[in-house]
Parts: structure tokens; C-alpha cells; sequence
């Protein structure tokens, strides 16, 4: 017998209406992002709405109140938490069935950016982030809802696997990918030799402004650059031998990622989470790749991350960086790269995040934080929300 599945919209074509009136199909249509906001209201009252249909409309209606002439900054920043905080509580949250997980891992099972976990974290049990950090999140979280749920209800992309599966790059767009890969060959033809320091200088700032224009337009474009720069032999050479420095790389480089992060703060965060990724995934078998080449690409990886995280020509970036991020994930995720990454953050003396909590005599009680994903962090990092002093 088939299965009965209710849903609060007459068909599958009123669901379509309403995704076009949350991210119109092109600039100049008309705005009708309220009117959906209030169908999606209604749709609540009937029961069945699926959670990611009422973030979006949340998350929208939040977009909706950053009116400073009629609202408080304060009154706008808290809107833009709340319903930041209920899109990620919904999607993580371990009390609400399914295996026992933290909320860093089910982040990590469904492709949800853990620096949303994070953001979450300090929303809730510390003061309100600033109002840029809320309305790049919720601007983030869109694109994601928009990948994860809304793309793939016309059949436009793979659907999510069974239990929210699937990690989010199964919709990465070839356009995208052609518009990124198109801009970065005038990059690649230009020669890097000193004398012509000038002229690369100059195509850095025209390559890196149509990047930009690319992460801003498309929804997937900071997640799709950041695979265009890992996959094709970009950052990581495919000919360099296990072993190898890539100082020259970092040099060729680091001037193009940090102008793209001075203007998209959000790319460098979904870069390292997409890094990290791939240290998480070199740990696990893969019969397309040697071991060697899987150990190469490693190892470039690794040393990228080392680099943004720990060089002097990297040193203003870093409040971009989710710190408490990466060493969950070198905690979550043993292997090799990330026992090498979990020391080298151990080793830093200058990050935020971490604090003796102990401090002052003053012990902390983390078990009261456990539910709430924290186990996965060491003892010397001070949970946000619990002062030192």
C-alpha cells in the first residue's frame, strides 16, 4: 500500500509559486517575498510544513524587519537571531529524535557549515552577534536552504538522500563553475616572474572583482569557488611530489583569497570548512585515487590550512575563522591531517576562543553543555557563555 504523505499546499506547482517569491528568478521581478511570508504562515496552521520551508520564510521575514527607520538596530539584530537560532535548532538539535548525536555532528552529516553551530552558540548563550555577522549568516543560510531543500523539489538536482543525507556539493551548477574557471584563466596566463609584479598586481584586483561578482550573483558561488580552487589544481599542484613545499603557491595565491575575503568575509569560512572536509575525507578509502596522490593532496591541504592559521600574512583574517570549528572536527574526525591540524591549533598562544577555564580558580562545569554539542570540544576551551573571571 503507498504511502500517504500530506502536505499544507493544494500541489506541487503553489509550492513552486512560493519558492519563486523567496528567490525570485531575476532582479527585475516583482518583490512578492511577504506575500509568501504570510502563505507560509497560513501553511503552519495546517500542519506538515516541513521545517525548511518555514525557516526560509522566517529567515526571509527577518531580511524583511532590517528597516532601520522603523525598527532598532537592537530590536533588528534579535529578529535576525531568532530566526537564525530556529533554522539551526531545527536541523540539529539532538532531542529531537533519530540516533543520539551531538549538533556538530548532525551539522557535519547533513552539509550543514558547523560555523553555523557555532554562530547558534553564541547567539544563545551570549550577547548578540553584531548585526553584520547576523545578516552574512542568515544570507548564508538562505543559499543553503536554497541547495539543500528548494533547488531539488522540481527534480533540478539530485534529491537528499534518506535522512537528510547528502553534503551539499551534488548541486554545485555548471554554470557557475564555467563563470569561476573562466575568470581564474586570466590569472593562470599571467606571469608570476618578479618583473612582473605590476602587471600581475593588476590582474589579481580584475580577477578577484569578477569573483566577487560571482560569490554575490549566484547562491552557490562561494562554496563552487572554493571547489574550483581545491579540484583543479589550483592551491594544491597536482605535480608536487609528497613532501614538497608550496611556499610558492601561498605566494601566488594569498593576494587574490584575501581580496575576495575583504569583500565576502563569508568565503574564507566556507573555504576552511570546505578543507577541512577533505582532510576528514582523506582518512576513508577511495578506489579512484592512490594513496600516494590521496596523501599528496593531504598534505596540500594540510598545509594550506596551516598557513591561514598560523602565518603572519594571514594574521588580519583570522577573526573570519572559525577556530572552535576546526578543532572539533580534528576532535570528531581522528586521522592523521587532523591529529596534525588539532596540535597546531594547540600550539597557537594568540586565539580567542581559547581560554584556560579554569581561570582564576573558577571551575566550569561542562557537562551542562553536553547536549548541546560541546563534548566534542577539550576542556581548555571555554564554552561561549561562561565567563573566566
Amino acid at each position: 500500500m503507498p504511502k500517504l504523505s500530506f502536505t499544507p499546499w493544494r500541489d506541487s506547482l503553489e509550492l513552486l509559486s512560493i519558492r519563486s517569491q523567496f528567490y525570485p528568478p531575476s532582479s527585475s521581478a516583482p518583490d512578492l517575498r511577504r506575500n509568501a511570508c504570510r502563505t507560509v504562515e497560513a501553511w503552519k496552521l495546517r500542519g506538515h510544513l516541513p521545517h525548511t520551508v518555514e525557516a526560509t520564510a522566517l529567515l526571509t521575514d527577518a531580511i524583511l524587519h532590517d528597516d532601520a527607520a522603523r525598527n532598532s538596530v537592537f530590536s533588528i539584530r534579535a529578529t535576525y537571531a531568532a530566526a537564525f537560532c530556529r533554522f539551526v535548532t531545527g536541523l540539529v538539535d539532538s532531542k529531537l529524535g533519530g540516533l543520539r548525536r551531538t549538533m556538530f555532528q548532525r551539522a557535519l552529516h547533513m552539509g550543514l557549515p558547523a560555523s553555523f553551530v557555532e554562530l547558534r552558540h553564541e547567539a544563545t548563550h551570549r550577547e548578540l552577534p553584531s548585526l553584520v555577522v547576523l545578516r552574512s549568516a542568515v544570507h548564508r543560510s538562505l543559499e543553503w536552504l536554497w541547495g539543500y531543500y528548494w533547488v531539488r523539489i522540481d527534480g533540478a538536482a539530485p534529491v537528499a538522500a534518506e535522512n537528510g543525507g547528502g553534503n551539499g556539493n551534488d548541486y554545485l551548477l555548471g554554470g557557475t563553475r564555467g563563470q569561476i574557471k573562466q575568470s581564474l584563466q586570466h590569472l593562470l596566463q599571467a606571469d608570476p616572474a618578479p618583473a612582473k609584479k605590476k602587471a600581475r598586481a593588476q590582474a589579481v584586483s580584475v580577477v578577484s572583482q569578477s569573483l566577487i561578482r560571482i560569490c554575490e550573483s549566484e547562491s552557490d558561488g562561494p562554496q563552487v569557488l572554493a571547489r574550483v580552487l581545491l579540484e583543479d589544481d589550483i592551491l594544491i599542484p597536482s605535480e608536487r611530489g609528497a613532501g614538497t613545499s608550496i611556499d610558492g603557491v601561498f605566494s601566488t595565491w594569498d593576494s587574490l583569497l584575501q581580496k575576495i575575503t575583504e569583500s565576502r568575509p563569508s568565503f574564507l569560512t566556507v573555504l576552511m570548512e570546505e578543507m577541512a572536509l577533505d582532510l576528514i575525507k582523506s582518512g576513508k578509502s577511495n578506489t579512484n585515487t592512490s594513496s600516494e596522490e590521496a596523501d599528496s593532496y593531504a598534505e596540500g591541504v594540510y598545509m594550506w590550512l596551516d598557513h591561514i592559521v598560523t602565518s603572519v600574512a594571514w594574521e588580519g583574517y583570522r577573526l573570519y575563522i572559525s577556530v572552535s570549528y576546526l578543532r572539533a572536527i580534528c576532535r570528531e574526525m581522528s586521522n592523521r591531517w587532523t591529529v596534525m591540524l588539532e596540535q597546531t591549533l594547540s600550539n597557537m598562544s594568540s586565539v580567542g576562543e581559547v581560554e584556560d577555564s579554569t581561570a582564576n580558580g573558577r571551575a566550569v562545569d561542562f557537562d551542562i553543555y553536553f547536549d548541546d554539542g560541546w563534548e566534542t570540544l577539550g576542556m581548555n576551551l571555554r564554552p561561549i557563555g561562561v565567563e573566566s573571571s
